[in-house]
């Protein structure tokens, strides 16, 4: 299994995954900063791997980028000056119940293994993810719209847009800080992440759904992730 990475001078993202030439593919901007971060993450997390990193940039950038990553490690137990001390977890209606059952986040891979009725394939697999992404719980920073994977996955279609309906589920919001100070915070280039699962009890700040809301469940990645936003600012 490979990992391509291709270091670009774009204005026009921070990072994009694509699946190009056969084999997924990461590229990382240098025009934005903390570039350097992405790059070694990526590297350095999947060198005790199977999985080969295979780079496409000059030896002079990976010098640079090692120059400024410095110590950093990408399980350190602190937040970088780019990462919010709360991330995000989305999930879809269907999935709600038993997670606050068990109260715990699980990852793909685990809930196909208690599961004999989930899904076949992971969302990420229509975009060509590697199948180690499945073992992780994923999160994004609190004003990344991580929604519109949930109305993906609801819509059973890859879909960015914003205003799609779909039936929403329910957004945790985690303490990034203390996941971090207890080695569970990974970062392997294009994700922030923790293996396997995310305990509620021990994490979790707060949750919102619909009915938390007071709005329909049929609504739009922009109005849940505003309203959800917005209500968690003010707790």
């Amino acid at each position: 299994m490979k990992i391509r990475c291709v270091l670009t001078d774009s204005t026009e993202y921070r990072q994009f995954n694509c699946f190009e030439n056969s084999i997924y593919t990461l590229k990382i901007s240098k025009y934005y900063d903390f570039w350097y971060y992405d790059l070694c993450d990526l590297i350095d997390f999947y060198s005790d791997t199977s999985i080969e990193v295979v780079l496409e940039i000059d030896d002079s950038d990976l010098f640079l980028a090692r120059q400024l990553y410095g110590s950093h490690r990408y399980n350190e137990q602190t937040l970088r000056e780019y990462e919010t001390a709360v991330m995000v977890h989305s999930t879809t209606k269907e999935n709600l119940k038993s997670i606050l059952s068990s109260m715990k986040l699980k990852s793909w891979n685990l809930l196909s293994a208690e599961k004999s009725d989930w899904e076949k394939k992971p969302i990420g697999a229509l975009l060509g993810d590697i199948e180690d992404f499945s073992n992780y719980v994923m999160l994004s920073g609190v004003l990344q719209n991580n929604e519109i994977i949930t109305a993906s996955k609801a819509n059973k279609t890859i879909n960015t847009d914003i205003n799609q309906l779909y039936v929403a589920g329910a957004r945790f919001y985690l303490d990034a800080q203390k996941l971090a100070k207890d080695s569970l915070l990974l970062r392997d280039g294009a994700h922030i992440k923790v293996r396997d699962y995310i305990d509620l009890e021990t994490y979790m700040i707060w949750y919102s759904t619909p009915e938390i809301l007071g709005i329909d469940e049929h609504t739009t990645p922009k109005e849940f992730f505003e309203l959800s936003n917005e209500r968690f600012m003010k707790l």
